[in-house]
Order: structure tokens, then sequence, then C-alpha cells
């Protein structure tokens, strides 16, 4: 499945040290924008995900892709007030060819929904990979106890509910 993926969750799956199995599953393109707010205003802020994430890049597990304009969007991006990664992001997914934005930013999924935009956040990630058994339960279980800290509740308590854990 190819997805284009914003800063926030790819800094999260990466901060809860997820990011291995969901970068080995998916397709991920990345805006050029999101690599400069992931690896390059990570750096140099000394965050040691933005190396981690960087590497990643270099192995080709990430795709940097431009986003090009088209007056379609930038009318939309206008309207709606995006900025850096998240208006790269929509740009990108707008040109076609990917199922969904990987986001975790509840402001920009409120606009993808309202646009009828398909999106995935960190947990629905993981809970797509154990639907589609490239991950087992246990391991699914696992993995969200590592991005725990980094979602919300309900999120949590959602994903769990999903494939069939405790609530």
């Amino acid at each position: 499945m190819r997805l284009v993926m914003d800063s926030d969750v790819l800094i999260k799956i990466t901060k809860a040290s997820i990011k291995s199995v969901v970068v080995s599953n998916f397709d991920i393109s990345i805006p050029l924008e999101v690599r400069s707010e992931t690896v390059d205003e990570g750096k140099s802020r000394g965050y040691p995900d933005a190396i981690k994430i960087e590497e990643n890049i270099a192995t080709n597990k990430l795709k940097v892709t431009t986003s090009r304009s088209k007056p379609n969007v930038e009318k939309i991006i206008g309207s709606l007030n995006l900025l850096g990664g998240e208006a790269a992001s929509l740009r990108l997914f707008m040109r076609g060819g990917y199922a969904a934005i990987a986001s975790d930013d509840q402001r920009f999924i409120s606009l993808l929904d309202g646009l009828g935009i398909a999106y995935m956040t960190p947990a629905s990630l993981l809970v797509h990979l154990m639907r589609q058994e490239r991950i087992s339960l246990a391991e699914t279980k696992k993995y969200l106890e590592e991005i725990r800290p980094f979602i919300s509740d309900e999120e949590y308590l959602t994903s769990l509910q999903a494939i069939g854990g405790e609530s």
C-alpha cells in the first residue's frame, strides 16, 4: 500500500521504535518539506530520531518526493490554511497513486476527513498490518504499547477494540 506520511506521524513512529515494521510493510513517500521538518530541523535541534529518519531515506525505505502545485489543490490548501509538511503532503497525495495520508495531527485529520481523503494514524497502521497478517496479534499489542505514550487514549482504546483486545 502506497502512503504519503506527514512529519507528525513519522516522528511518533520513530520515537516509539515502530518505524522499522511500518516502513518494511508500506511503500511510504514523504514530501521534501517533511524531510526538512523531520531531518534538517530535527538534527539542528539535536533530536536523535532525525538521524534514524535520515538513514531510512538513505536506504530508500522512505522516498522523498517533490509535491507539484496545481491551482485547484492550492486553492484548497489556501482555504484551509495548511502550511509546511501538511500542505506538501496534501499536494503529493492529490497527484494520485496513493491510498492514504498517514498523520496523527488531529486538525489535519479532521480536514482530510471533511475532504473525503483516506488517512491512517500510527495505531491504525498497526491494525492494518495485523489484518493483512503481516504482524501477529501479540506483535500488534506490543507495538501498540510502544506507541501508546505518543497517541491519544481514544486512538489506543479504539485500536485495542479493533484487534479484539481489552478496552
